[in-house]
């Protein structure tokens, strides 16, 4: 009989990621289920459900907002791999992510959040496990359809690409502390997101399988947790009894990301882009080979400037 699976998932406790790791577990016994995230009773819990379901949790401690935590989870996971504590990595799905109000909180290290966390945090953790990763090993990193230009209903910003330096910065913007600057920040680092995978495939495409996972909008969820008490409400209790186009709920979505984590769907869709349940295909301005090397090398070269 095959091995079952080693499986690592960052954000685990809440919403997608949440479901996703139940969705796992519910498919198949016996995976080894990396939990990536912030030290808590949530953690624990998703830990716990993992066990009970009789697959074997490990829980890695992680602070995406901080390159050095970063550093030392993905450090302590090959360290796993390479003593034989668990197997080659089979998939690694980059959930983790945020969204804020502004354009002026920073990372531990001065990055601004929104990229920090969703773009260099992302691109340190990945290439930090490459070499821990079973031939061909899925790299499945969260999108989102804000980045869509051709999508826009009015209520979310544009994308604003610059170079990744200047997307590193917090409080550069003339409203960084109004909430368009936020949801900017949160769109371009989406559109990142596929400058991340496009580079990951062309630079390492002969030993895993990178694609973007875009889960649809889904209303209820924890991502409006920071904005106003309007917003807030609409997103938590009103907008997930709507029919809206584009939507989805984190069970829907996660069960299809825990097929793509599993190998049952979309297993050779190198470089892709995943809408939902459908292989699909990101903005026009998503494919730009200057601008996804200069963000490979700019995240590289970042970094590098934050070791200890």
């Amino acid at each position: 009989m095959a091995e079952a699976p080693s499986i690592i998932i960052t954000g685990p406790t809440r919403g997608l990621g949440l479901e996703t790791v139940r969705a796992l577990v519910a498919q198949q016994d016996g995976l080894d289920v990396v939990l990536v995230g912030r030290t808590g009773e949530a953690l624990e819990s998703i830990s716990t459900d993992v066990a009970q379901a009789g697959s074997r949790p490990i829980v890695t401690p992680c602070d995406f907002a901080d390159v050095n935590s970063v550093r030392k989870a993905s450090r302590a996971i090959a360290g796993l791999v390479a003593t034989g504590a668990i197997r080659p990595i089979d998939s690694l799905v980059a959930n983790a992510g945020l969204q804020t109000v502004d354009r002026l909180h920073e990372t531990a290290q001065g990055f601004e959040l929104t990229f920090g966390v969703n773009v260099l945090a992302q691109h340190l953790f990945i290439t930090q496990l490459l070499g821990s990763m079973d031939a061909d090993a899925r790299v499945i990193i969260v999108g989102s359809g804000t980045h869509r230009s051709d999508r826009r209903k009015g209520a979310v910003e544009l994308p604003r690409w610059d170079v990744p330096m200047q997307l590193s910065r917090p409080g550069i913007d003339g409203d960084a502390s109004e909430p368009p600057a936020g949801q900017r920040a949160y769109a371009t680092s989406k559109l990142c997101v596929n400058y991340l995978v496009h580079e990951l495939d062309r630079r390492h495409g002969d030993r895993v399988v990178a694609i973007t996972y875009d889960p649809g909008m889904m209303p209820g969820t924890g991502l409006a947790r920071d904005m106003s008490m309007i917003r807030r409400f609409a997103w938590e209790k009103v907008m997930p009894h709507l029919k809206l186009p584009g939507a989805s709920t984190p069970k829907r979505s996660g069960r299809v990301l825990a097929d793509m984590a599993l190998g049952r769907r979309y297993a050779d869709a190198r470089g892709g882009y995943v809408d939902i349940d459908v292989l699909g295909r990101p903005s026009e301005e998503s494919f730009d080979v200057e601008r996804e090397a200069k963000l490979w090398e700019a995240c590289e070269e970042l970094a590098r400037s934050s070791l200890p």
